[in-house]
């Protein structure tokens, strides 16, 4: 083709040209949308914008003091805003809940796990929500401590057995294993010892759930750009977790449910795990639910609603996904950061000794440990599980000048918020004592804030304290000559140390000054 009667171009290499522009502007046509409205934030790449990896929630401390406490940014073409102000953040998280109930929407989230509470949304995340609720109530959590002490028990004695070893621990192997044997008897009512049977089929399916190739946690970035093959890699089993091992889980659930149905009601009253908490819980239907109507009115008889089978799988997979790894890695950032402290190591000790002496910890004793909880909140502060929050507008909002609209993602950056000097004074140094002093709530998102925070925190908290409190009362933690004094991480959604946190453990004399 001749262009002005200068020179023959081939068709191909115009038609290519043409394409390549179209392509631009198709990958680019949104990226103007924060600047136009004179807000902040960092240069996209072409149609991935900041999703160029594996996260990018590893940039956010840097952009926030870069760009402030509300900045855009682009997961793909869509535009996104990140946002640290705490009154916006008093009104997206509680004030105007309703309108940002749900949380980013997840990509490749296979059935049944897909129908648990972390992952369900709106009225059927308000029902389910509701029904498990309780089986985290006081009552309920007090009779598994003595399952939990089982395994801090357990724990003491793994430590106690390989402590001479020259070149140190690797904390997150025996928490893990801990937080594993936990949840298993919590959660499933089973007895397994992870640190020693690491052939048991619960051990090798939650390492498979955390070992993930780079390549399958690139899948959800492919689903963003391209939708429509979300179901096509679902049906090929290609979702975030395994399908595989997603089997295992819903077998094993459905195999002990199965057993569980010729139980005697005194069997029934002996057992203490969630898996048969979720099967006796019900609750009356809400009269604004759609499901309880007749003619277009609510019916004044409200029934009894129970989860479905199908449902206490999903509760009991991601009971066990998000209570191994968080507990373990909090764990593991706590008895390093005492490691690194001596003075709160030993005045945590001393706390332990003069009020619990000999004691087991419960739940009723364990909330006399001020100063433990201050140093497990540190930990949390310092190193949040999850270092990001997200919420979904469900209808188009203005809050403070900015206007956020339906669908529209909202990034909370709690590692970036919990580490921000004018927030905290001296915001990277371990010290346990600043939490005397009365702070706003919503510096502290760890577990999140409002109707949908974490269900499972108290759940934690006591799991974490109970296993510090036998640990420390008989073990001393030091670190080794090359434990990192400032702590380097991995590029990932979970908080994770670049390099294993190994350490010193000797025997600590009880009661010895």
């Amino acid at each position: 083709m001749e262009i002005f009667g200068l020179m023959c171009v081939p068709l191909y290499l115009i038609l290519a040209l043409v394409t390549a522009i179209l392509f631009y502007i198709y990958a680019t046509w949104t990226f103007d949308y924060f600047k136009t409205r004179g807000i902040p934030g960092p240069p996209p790449t072409p149609l991935l914008g900041h999703a160029t990896g594996v996260s990018f929630f590893h940039k956010l401390k840097d952009w926030k003091q870069q760009y402030g406490d509300v900045f855009g940014i682009f997961v793909g073409r869509k535009p996104t805003f990140v946002i640290s102000d705490l009154d916006i953040l008093k009104e997206v998280l509680v004030k105007s809940f309703s309108s940002f109930r749900n949380r980013l929407k997840f990509q490749l989230i296979a059935s049944p796990l897909s129908l648990s509470v972390f992952f369900l949304e709106d009225a059927p995340w308000k029902r389910v929500r509701n029904i498990i609720s309780p089986t985290f109530s006081g009552g309920k959590l007090r009779r598994m401590c003595a399952a939990i002490n089982d395994c801090s028990s357990t724990l003491t004695k793994n430590f106690y057995s390989d402590m001479m070893k020259t070149d140190g621990l690797i904390m997150k192997e025996y928490f893990g294993a801990y937080t594993m044997d936990v949840i298993t008897q919590t959660v499933f009512g089973i007895k397994i010892d992870s640190q020693n049977d690491l052939n048991n089929p619960f051990v090798r399916n939650a390492k498979t759930i955390f070992s993930l190739p780079k390549a399958r946690r690139l899948l959800p970035v492919l689903v963003g750009l391209v939708p429509c093959l979300e179901p096509i890699l679902l049906k090929l089993g290609l979702g975030i977790f395994p399908q595989s091992v997603l089997d295992f889980f819903q077998n094993a659930v459905r195999e002990i449910m199965k057993q569980r149905q010729n139980d005697t009601e005194e069997q029934q009253k002996k057992r203490s795990d969630f898996l048969q908490l979720l099967m006796e819980a019900e609750i009356e239907d809400d009269t604004d639910d759609d499901t309880n109507t007749a003619n277009g009115q609510a019916s004044d008889q409200q029934t009894l609603r129970r989860l479905s089978v199908d449902e206490i799988v999903g509760q009991g997979i991601v009971f066990f996904i998000a209570g191994y790894d968080t507990t373990a890695s909090t764990l593991t950032f706590a008895s390093y950061s005492l490691a690194m402290n001596q003075d709160a190591q030993e005045k945590t000790y001393k706390e332990i000794r003069e009020v619990l002496g000999n004691a087991p910890p419960d739940y009723d004793n364990i909330g006399k440990l001020k100063y433990l909880d201050k140093v497990i909140t540190e930990t949390l502060r310092l190193y949040p599980p999850g270092p990001v929050l997200s919420r979904r507008a469900s209808e188009t909002v203005q809050i403070k000048g900015y206007t956020i609209t339906e669908g529209q993602v909202i990034f909370i950056p709690v590692f970036a918020m919990q580490r921000d000097p004018q927030l905290f004074q001296d915001p990277d140094s371990f010290r346990p004592e600043r939490h005397d002093e009365k702070i706003n709530p919503l510096t502290f998102l760890s577990f999140g804030y409002g109707p949908r925070m974490c269900v499972g925190m108290r759940l934690a908290l006591i799991e974490t304290k109970i296993a510090l409190t036998h640990l420390l009362r008989s073990i001393k933690l030091e670190p080794m000559p090359d434990t990192q004094k400032v702590l380097t991480f991995k590029i990932a959604n979970i908080l994770t140390p670049e390099k294993d946190i190994r350490l010193k453990l000797s025997p600590r004399k009880l009661y010895d000054d």
